[in-house]
């Protein structure tokens, strides 16, 4: 009997012990299964984050591509047409399209320069150019003559003939020649500067100019008592209005 109850348990236990090693096999089956499960479903995860990315990325891109260009901004003025009239002593007059940045030497030129009567000393070559501006090149021996002018639009009328523009632009000049004296501008003192003029002429002249408004022509000046042709003559080429 004890034999047979030692075979039976050690039957038993060999059972036993087939049974553990089933169930631990199974468990590790089972654990692997998991794991790879696991692994496969996060680098799908990790797939769709990179696929997701570069989706978002592609879409700014898109965007971006379909922002239209801001407009570039044009200088101010750069466009700005401009036109003189060059008149006189000059090769070819006529009406002359130039830039904000050109003077008057450069709108000579394009009128292809002085001709041989021209009297070149009493031309600002470095003024500026202005729009609607006249450059008059006088003659050689004109008296009293502006270098340039500029004409406003309510006055822009060409005039007839040379001695009519030459008179209207020496209303509209501000000054004559550097070498001149206005008459109705210049004090006591400055006229006093004229050859033949002293304190009691000078008086005279700063009278008929209160009494009658300012000169409208440098020979007006032989209305003034004590100025006679002879006079005026010696004075005509130093005296502007």
């Amino acid at each position: 009997m004890d034999r047979i109850r030692e075979f039976i348990n050690d039957y038993l236990y060999q059972i036993l012990i087939g049974l553990v090693s089933v169930i631990v096999i199974f468990m590790f089956v089972i654990g692997g299964m998991f794991i790879s499960r696991g692994g496969q479903s996060g680098s799908h995860d990790d797939q769709a984050v990179i696929e997701s990315a570069g989706s978002t990325s592609e879409m700014a891109s898109t965007a971006s591509s379909t922002v239209p260009d801001q407009p570039k901004q044009v200088a101010s003025g750069s466009n700005q047409q401009m036109y003189v009239d060059v008149k006189g002593a000059v090769k070819n007059p006529g009406v002359y399209q130039v830039s904000a940045n050109m003077r008057v030497v450069d709108a000579i030129e394009l009128a292809g320069g002085y001709n041989r009567s021209a009297d070149k000393k009493k031309i600002n070559l470095a003024q500026k150019l202005t729009d609607q501006q006249v450059i008059y090149v006088p003659i050689r021996g004109e008296k009293a003559t502006p270098v340039t002018s500029t004409r406003s639009p309510a006055t822009s009328e060409t005039p007839a003939d040379g001695a009519a523009q030459s008179a209207t632009a020496s209303e509209e000049s501000t000054a004559g020649s550097s070498a001149q004296i206005n008459l109705n501008t210049a004090d006591k003192t400055k006229l006093q500067e004229l050859t033949g003029i002293g304190d009691k002429k000078a008086d005279q002249i700063i009278a008929y100019r209160q009494a009658h408004g300012q000169f409208k022509n440098i020979e007006e000046l032989k209305e003034v008592p004590g100025f006679g042709d002879k006079t005026f003559a010696n004075l005509k080429s130093s005296i502007c209005v």
